[in-house]
């Protein structure tokens, strides 16, 4: 079963804070040199301090402990006195539609995967692992979120956690890209109960941030062997933001991958070589990239005229090993293109695909159809993953929300 609870967050203090977008962030995965530059000289206290702080040695680590440990000292960050979920809707609008995603953070008894109770669906590197690791053992708390998704067709959580939302929020920000991002605390102890007994019996699935929650499988492991104890410790606890797999707000959008050079090869090539496996259809550049198919996948390329669909011809409905991107990576990316030589790119965006592709900057794309939460749950359940960087599910979540203590 998957044991959710309430925690005592650490938060900023409002009476230090005059405006929580200058010290929020993306998640860390997402931030560029330019751009932790630019968060770094936002505010003194900004949350880029603590998730991705700047230095090329290990001595980054002590540097982001020192700052969260100064900032507590200083009573800019406060941890709340009773355990507490906290809320956190984000609004937003995707294909001209306005959509609210809805969710809340708690703290999440991890578990190991072979349990089936907390469910992976990405595979992850060790290097991102290492790093997230150092980090949390130097500040001994979690700084950002796992993002898992549970099923509740009846939607009796969220249902529950909006009869409380009677104030207005802690936290009201608005990103650059227009999503508003709503923040309360709860600490009604019969909400953290019924959430209890609700999900006592699901299984979790991760949906963005499988480094971080392998970090804390490795961080409770490193804790339990140095102190000889588990039963009831922080550290065997992971801060989570959990959302309804059901709720319209749950988008899940693809991401595509470029390639810089076919290398050795030319179109006409990698087409021949696509043939025992694929039926191949010449289309209309913009015709191709459009409602494709979930087992298919469409290669663009610098003409803009035309681009070809890709469609599998031995497809069976029921098969995850049938959908896009795993036909993309157990066939192209594995035996007839070398991603590392090749140079590959991920990006989410289809018309940074196209404008790369276009300008000759990458050589060829490879365009990826829309994901269902069915195909992430059947991919999982076989005790196969999906290739890195396979699911964007939009919008990301901020940090410097909440962050969890682990001692």
């Amino acid at each position: 079963m998957a044991t959710v609870t309430g925690f005592k967050g650490i938060r900023y203090n409002p009476e230090k804070i005059s405006n929580f977008d200058d010290v929020l962030a993306p998640p860390y995965d997402v931030i560029n040199k330019e751009q932790q530059q630019g968060f770094y000289d936002k505010d003194p206290y900004n949350v880029i301090r603590l998730i991705l702080p700047m230095g090329d040695d290990d001595a980054k680590y002590e540097d982001a402990a020192h700052s969260f440990r100064k900032w507590l000292d200083e009573n800019v960050l406060l941890r709340d006195d009773a355990p507490s979920i906290y809320p956190y809707y984000q609004e937003f609008e995707d294909k001209g539609k306005k959509l609210t995603r809805k969710g809340f953070i708690a703290a999440v008894k991890i578990e190991d995967f072979e349990t089936k109770q907390i469910l992976p669906h990405e595979k992850t590197f060790p290097k991102h692992k290492q790093d997230r690791l150092k980090l949390t053992t130097a500040c001994n708390a979690n700084m950002s979120p796992v993002f898992s998704v549970y099923s509740d067709p009846e939607g009796e959580v969220e249902s529950a956690i909006d009869e409380k939302l009677n104030g207005d929020p802690i936290m009201s920000v608005t990103n650059e890209e227009g999503v508003v991002n709503k923040f309360w605390q709860i600490a009604d102890e019969s909400i953290i109960e019924l959430i209890q007994n609700t999900l006592k019996e699901k299984s979790l699935l991760i949906a963005d941030g499988h480094h971080r929650y392998e970090t804390s499988i490795n961080y409770r492991n490193l804790r339990r062997e140095q102190t000889g104890k588990s039963e009831g410790q922080p550290f065997e606890y992971v801060l989570m933001f959990l959302s309804r797999a059901e709720d319209e707000g749950l988008v899940i959008n693809p991401t595509h991958r470029l390639i810089k050079s076919l290398r050795d090869m030319d179109l006409q090539t990698l087409l021949g070589k696509l043939e025992d496996n694929f039926y191949i259809e010449e289309m209309e550049f913009d015709q191709g990239i459009t409602d494709i198919g979930h087992n298919e996948f469409t290669i663009i390329t610098k003409s803009g005229d035309t681009s070809y669909r890709i469609k599998p011809k031995n497809a069976s409905a029921g098969d995850h090993d049938n959908l896009g991107v795993m036909n993309l990576h157990n066939y192209v990316l594995k035996d007839i293109i070398d991603p590392d030589t090749g140079g590959i790119m991920f990006t989410k965006y289809l018309d940074e695909a196209k404008t790369l592709v276009a300008s000759g900057e990458y050589e060829i794309g490879f365009i990826l159809p829309e994901l269902r939460a069915s195909d992430i749950v059947n991919t999982v359940m076989t005790g196969d993953r999906m290739p890195h960087k396979t699911t964007y599910f939009y919008p990301k979540i901020l940090s410097g929300l909440v962050f969890n203590p682990l001692w």
